[in-house]
């Protein structure tokens, strides 16, 4: 771990959990996220741990993907959290990709990306592996940029289903707070190019610390923009480690 953390105070540096992370490039927008960048990054901010999907499975593979995330938690031990990208377009081959992830390369949750997977998270042909989730006993991942829309319909219909929102519901945020708060099962996680005051303080008036997530989207925007947002708000050092440390143990589970 770097010895000059940036911006992060003494009793968060070396402990933070990103539980929205990649690793990949993307030449749409001449990123390099190469596992090692990724974790120099992660020692700049005192970041410990990310939880991992490749950009290989958004842009290419999904399965090339979850084999790139599997090769990063192995050279990487104890600072990668591997999540299983899974396509539900694939149906059965989706379900023994799923399987394989969490049983076999020892993945802690699924991501599904609505946008780049071309399903919603809502739609029928997903059903199979939100069930899949529950008795994996693994969350889900869910991009959102709706307002929470497809994310409400899936936690109404699976009330034992731990869900986490990506992006807080994007720009509309303020919904996707007000849509999601009466389900118990879903966590809110704030990294966005969305960066509106007040963000965190209404998400902990409305929804409590306990249930919002820190994630960054690295390589797509630098962890300063969501450690900005916890650090910058008025809000308990109390509710900081819930949101930067212990929520992102409940939910993925001890390494």
């Amino acid at each position: 771990m770097a010895s000059h953390i940036l911006g992060v105070p003494q009793w968060a540096r070396g402990r933070i959990i990103d539980v929205h992370c990649h690793i990949g490039v993307d030449q749409r927008f001449l990123l390099d996220g190469s596992m090692d960048r990724v974790v120099n990054a992660m020692d700049r901010y005192g970041i410990a741990k990310a939880a991992i999907s490749s950009t290989l499975s958004l842009l290419y593979d999904f399965r090339e993907g979850n084999r790139h995330v599997y090769e990063a938690v192995r050279k990487y031990a104890g600072r990668f959290i591997g999540l299983a990208a899974i396509n539900p377009l694939y149906v059965n081959e989706a379900l023994r990709e799923l399987k394989h992830c969490i049983s076999s390369l020892g993945m802690k949750g699924i991501k599904l990306h609505p946008d780049y997977f071309g399903i919603k998270a809502s739609h029928p042909l997903v059903e199979p592996i939100l069930e899949m989730a529950i008795e994996l006993g693994v969350p889900v991942m869910i991009h959102s940029y709706d307002g929470g829309e497809d994310v409400s319909l899936v936690a109404d219909k699976f009330p034992d289903l731990s869900i986490v929102m990506y992006h807080m519901g994007g720009v509309r945020w303020r919904e996707g707070i007000e849509r999601v708060s009466g389900y118990d099962n879903v966590y809110l996680e704030i990294s966005s190019s969305v960066c509106d005051c007040g963000m965190m303080e209404y998400a902990v008036r409305k929804l409590g610390s306990e249930r919002i997530l820190f994630g960054t989207d690295m390589p797509y925007q630098d962890p300063a923009v969501s450690l900005g947002k916890v650090f910058g708000a008025r809000i308990s050092d109390e509710d900081r480690e819930n949101i930067l440390i212990k929520n992102a143990i409940r939910v993925l589970g001890k390494e």
